[in-house]
């Protein structure tokens, strides 16, 4: 079962801006309802089916080989369709380290997957090495395209939480989905992961 993601964080309509388009990959950000913090997102088309994407996406324990500053991560629970993940980041210095568990959610068909996640909060003891990241939420979306390739759509916002102000997690909010997706896109493509 899906859980419903408010209304005002995914908001339809042409607010997206084109942050840059390099390698293939075009990061998009806007601001939308009360949160100071830029939602992301990242579309790109990958040489790979939607099959081999999603093993990458539902290889937990990997993420730390694409996923821009995971330090760690690991299936905690699984009920059903849905996946509790621990993430770690490993933050640059002076920022203290972060960390969350999210929910996934998965939904499939014969030409598209998507995965939506969501932290849940204090659903593990709370770590006194790292801060809790308070929201961190959104969706991957494939959908199947000729040839064996597939389209790509990541959308975010997070809030790293702590003492971060929102104009310093702005400024570093395009650059880390980028670096994330690109490595996702060459794993997919050299078929190098395997869950």
């Amino acid at each position: 079962m899906f859980f419903l993601l408010h209304a005002d964080v995914y908001a339809v309509g042409d607010q997206w801006e084109l942050e840059f388009d390099r390698d293939g990959i075009r990061v998009y950000t806007q601001i939308e309802g009360e949160s100071p913090f830029k939602q992301i997102k990242v579309t790109t088309t990958i040489n790979a089916p939607v099959e081999k994407v999603m093993e990458i996406l539902l290889a937990f324990g990997e993420y730390n080989q694409w996923m821009n500053q995971v330090q760690e991560s690991y299936l905690v629970n699984q009920a059903d369709s849905s996946y509790y993940v621990f993430i770690l980041e490993d933050a640059a210095w002076p920022v203290q380290d972060r960390y969350q568990v999210s929910k996934l959610n998965v939904r499939q068909s014969v030409s598209k997957s998507k995965v939506q996640f969501k932290t849940v909060p204090n659903f593990i003891e709370k770590r006194k090495d790292a801060i809790q990241i308070k929201q961190f939420e959104g969706y991957w979306e494939l959908e199947d395209r000729a040839d064996h390739q597939c389209s790509l759509e990541y959308v975010l916002i997070q809030n790293p939480g702590g003492y971060v102000p929102a104009w310093l997690a702005n400024f570093q909010a395009v650059d880390s989905p980028f670096q994330s997706i690109y490595k996702l896109r060459e794993l997919a493509e050299n078929a190098r992961i395997r869950p």
